[in-house]
């Protein structure tokens, strides 16, 4: 029974996601190079990003040596307007790891000018060095009034 009520939850969240699709809302494809402060994506998501950090954390003892924990405004400029976001996350420089830095966040609460104006939704966050770049991968959904 557990599997099936699951398997009916999956459906609705499925049918809810297909339904926002329709209400002008739209799953975010996106990438940002935090190396060169670009984002490159759907929704009209290519320009530029900047990040006002406003708040810290203290990250837990087990968290990897070099790790944040951070708050802050994130503004992506494009032509077409600007969309400003409430990110948090943690951020870690994995200091003895040869893999480097990782990223994950999220970001609520947006607000915008020009073609952003009005627009809700949630953004997630998950990023790392990629060939001497630091990518971070842009996914969640964007809804226009």
């Amino acid at each position: 029974m557990r599997i099936s009520s699951w398997c009916g939850a999956l459906v609705l969240a499925w049918a809810g996601t297909a339904h926002a699709e329709e209400a002008g809302c739209r799953r975010i494809r996106a990438e940002i190079n935090l190396t060169d402060g670009t984002i490159a994506g759907n929704f009209g998501l290519n320009g530029t990003v900047a990040f006002a950090s406003d708040g810290q954390g203290t990250p837990p003892p087990t968290a990897p040596a070099g790790s944040s924990v951070f708050s802050g405004l994130l503004t992506i400029s494009t032509r077409r307007g600007e969309l400003t976001l409430r990110e948090t996350g943690m951020f870690s420089s994995r200091t003895d790891n040869p893999d480097g830095a990782v990223l994950t966040s999220w970001a609520d609460s947006p607000s915008g000018t020009g073609a952003f104006e009005g627009v809700t939704g949630d953004l997630f966050f998950a990023g790392r060095v990629v060939e001497a770049a630091f990518l971070v991968q842009v996914s969640g959904t964007l809804c226009r009034p």
